[in-house]
């Protein structure tokens, strides 16, 4: 499937099917490497520049949560956070992962 630049703020999706393919092949720090230590970070800091990539971002992180558990993306992301500075909308996405990140209802 070719796509066009205006879908690039969408490349998210075939980055987690790579991740999968990567965790298979190469294992899971691999895994984790290439789709938060590497694809995440750029488009969290994509998001700061870009309004199509800022409204994807959500998506994006629930779909990581689907790609690897709760234990492995808290593990990674404290290792990533003590290793790599990470710019404040980086850190608050990898919070974001690494845990049960809930929204209050208003009532």
């Amino acid at each position: 499937m070719k796509s066009s630049a205006r879908d690039f703020h969408r490349q998210w999706v075939a980055q987690c099917d790579a991740a999968r393919s990567i965790r298979r092949r190469f294992g899971l720090v691999s895994a984790l490497e290439y789709l938060v230590g590497e694809k995440l970070l750029h488009f969290v800091d994509a998001s700061e520049m870009h309004s199509d990539f800022k409204r994807e971002l959500p998506h994006f992180l629930a779909e990581i949560k689907r790609v690897f558990s709760l234990t492995e993306l808290g593990g990674y992301v404290g290792r990533l956070e003590r290793r790599k500075s990470l710019s404040k909308p980086q850190r608050f996405a990898m919070r974001r992962l690494s845990s049960v990140f809930l929204v209050r209802q208003r009532s």
